[in-house]
Parts: structure tokens; C-alpha cells; sequence
């Protein structure tokens, strides 16, 4: 998938999830609105940070699972949870770079090339468990309400 679409896909379903799924619909009210859609823009973009880290470090590789992973959402979870950062403003930034992590890997699943370090075979369930869990994610965090 071409960067601009990665960009249109996760701010289209950032701007809908707050819209129709988010326990938060004031978010679309809010002045920092646009810093949460550019922090999805910045998420759906992330995983692909691995182009320029295969410049420098061999055998890296694009679409490396440590980029391509919900390793990095799940740091910056664990980070904001031990510094007691969970003010609404911090967690609706967090959700917003998640939910664009997750669309990129979900996206992914429509791809030319293949996932480095990992088998051919194991693939599409490597992109699907990851972005699900991000998914997941975004419930327990209280950005998605359940009906």
C-alpha cells in the first residue's frame, strides 16, 4: 500500500471511530482535533520508519516485525500508564497514533513485498493478530464504547 493511502485510510477511520464508535465524540469539537488526526497521520506512517533504519543498521529490512508490530503502542502504553500521564489529552493521543499503527498493519495485508524474519506463510496472521490487538487496545483504553 502507497504511503498517501495509508494516510487517507487511517485519518478516514480516525474521524469515523471518533464520529460513531468513541466513547469521546467531542474529540471532533475539540481545538486539538487537528493534532489528533496528524498524530494518526504520524501512526499510520510509523511502521514504515524501517526504510530509513535499513539504511543504517544491515538486514533490517522493510516491513521488519519490530516496526510492523504493536511493539511500539505497547511501550508507549506501558509509559504512560508507569508516569501516571492518563490525563484525556494524552490518552486521546495515544489512541489516535494507535488507531493509525493499526490501520498501516491491517493495510498491509494488501501488499507487494514480503514481512522480513518472518515466513511467507505467516504473514497475513501476523498483520491481522497485531492490528487486532492494537484494536483491542483502543477498547481498553475507553476510545471505542462497545454499543
Amino acid at each position: 500500500m502507497k504511503t498517501r493511502d495509508h494516510v487517507i485510510i487511517a485519518v478516514l477511520l480516525y474521524i469515523l471511530s471518533v464520529q460513531y464508535l468513541s466513547e469521546a465524540a467531542e474529540i471532533l469539537l475539540s481545538p486539538l482535533f487537528p493534532v489528533y488526526c496528524l498524530l494518526t497521520i504520524v501512526g499510520a506512517l510509523f511502521p514504515d520508519v524501517d526504510w530509513k533504519v535499513a539504511k543504517i543498521l544491515r538486514g533490517f529490512g522493510h516491513r521488519n516485525p519490530i516496526t510492523h508490530s504493536l511493539l511500539i503502542p505497547i511501550l508507549l502504553l506501558f509509559t504512560i500508564h508507569r508516569f501516571e500521564l492518563s490525563q484525556t489529552e494524552v490518552l486521546a493521543a495515544y489512541n489516535a497514533f494507535t488507531l493509525g499503527v493499526a490501520s498501516h498493519l491491517l493495510g498491509d495485508l494488501i501488499k507487494t513485498g514480503n514481512l522480513v524474519w518472518i515466513p511467507k506463510q505467516h504473514e497475513d496472521a501476523w498483520f491481522i493478530v497485531n492490528g487486532v490487538i492494537l484494536i483491542a487496545l483502543l477498547y481498553f483504553t475507553g476510545f471505542f464504547k462497545i454499543f
